[in-house]
Order: structure tokens, then C-alpha cells, then sequence
């Protein structure tokens, strides 16, 4: 189905206030916040997280900004799609109590970092394949990607490396997909 560039724009708008209305829940409900960090939990967010990066390149290579921020709302929405885990392991549960006090501990010089660091690697993915450039989306998809352990690591030395393994496979299946795709095109 293709839609209009109206109907686009209608529909990304309405993804957009999504967006902040699941960000506003996220930091002003201390239940809603626990209840996502108990579900994210659950390593199964964690693999499906990278992976929802292929629809986010997808939708700017066809430049669909409905589907850049259907898929923003995706990434953001997947750390509570899956049920809290019977057990959770020791890394993850660390891993996840050093997040939550960054989220928590207000507007730092490192917090405001960590998000411009966000902030402009989700720009350069979606403006390399909005200008169609596959070889620039996956240098910027590696670089986020090393980008994400470095930080994981560095921010919790005993747990971040719970984070390599899924995303090295997500940057692997984004590469995978990439080049599949791009084979296609041709």
C-alpha cells in the first residue's frame, strides 16, 4: 500500500505525540518506569531492539517519516513487550540498576551527553538512508553499535558485556539485511 505524502505526514505526527506521551509516562509515573524496567528484564527486548533498526532504515530509504516514527515508537515501546523473567541474571539485573540510576539521577553534564550521543546517532542513521546511502547507514550502524558496547562496558564495567552479544548480533543481522537488500536493488 502506498500512502500519500499527506497521510504520511498525518500519521507520523500522530506516532510523534505517541512518542512523547510514552516518554512523559516513562519519566513522571515511578510505577510505569519500574514496571518497563521489570519487563525489560527479559533479554528477549534486548535482541529484538537492534533488530527493529532494519524498518527504521527501510522507512527513510523510502522516506516515510510515518515510518521512521512508527519505528522510533517501536524501539522505544520493545524494552516492555515481553513479560518480566522468572529468573533474571546477575549481569542484566546490574546492568539494568546502573540504567536506571542515569535515568533517574536528573540532568548530569553525562546524562545530557548520553542523549545528544542518542540523539545524533539516530539522526546520521536515518539522514544517511534518507539521502539513500547505504554505505554511510552502515558505517554509522557500526559505529552506533561500538558506540552502544563501548558505553555499556565503560558505564558498568562488571555487567556491561551483557550487552555485547546482542549488539553484535543485532548489528549483524543489520548487515546482513543491509547487504541482502542492497543485492536486491540490484
Amino acid at each position: 500500500m502506498i500512502m500519500t505524502k499527506r497521510a504520511d505526514r498525518v500519521l507520523a505526527v500522530i506516532a510523534l505525540l505517541a512518542i512523547f506521551m510514552l516518554l512523559a509516562a516513562f519519566f513522571s509515573s515511578d510505577r510505569f518506569f519500574e514496571w518497563a524496567f521489570e519487563r525489560h528484564q527479559n533479554t528477549a527486548s534486548w535482541a529484538v531492539r537492534p533488530l527493529l533498526l532494519l524498518p527504521l532504515c527501510y522507512s527513510a530509504w523510502h522516506r516515510s517519516m510515518a515510518g521512521v516514527m512508527l519505528s522510533v515508537l517501536a524501539i522505544l515501546s520493545s524494552m516492555f513487550w515481553f513479560p518480566t523473567p522468572d529468573e533474571v541474571r546477575p549481569d542484566v539485573e546490574t546492568f539494568l540498576a546502573m540504567e536506571r540510576a542515569v535515568l533517574r539521577n536528573g540532568w548530569t553534564s553525562s546524562s545530557m551527553a548520553g542523549l545528544a550521543a542518542i540523539l545524533l546517532y539516530a539522526t546520521a542513521l536515518i539522514a544517511a538512508f534518507w539521502r539513500r546511502s547505504w554505505r554511510l547507514g552502515l558505517a554509522v550502524a557500526l559505529l552506533g553499535a561500538a558506540g552502544k558496547i563501548g558505553w555499556s562496558v565503560a558505564a558498568s564495567p562488571g555487567a556491561g558485556s551483557a550487552v555485547v552479544p546482542f549488539a553484535l548480533v543485532g548489528v549483524t543481522a543489520l548487515v546482513a539485511g543491509l547487504l541482502l537488500w542492497r543485492r536486491l536493488l540490484n
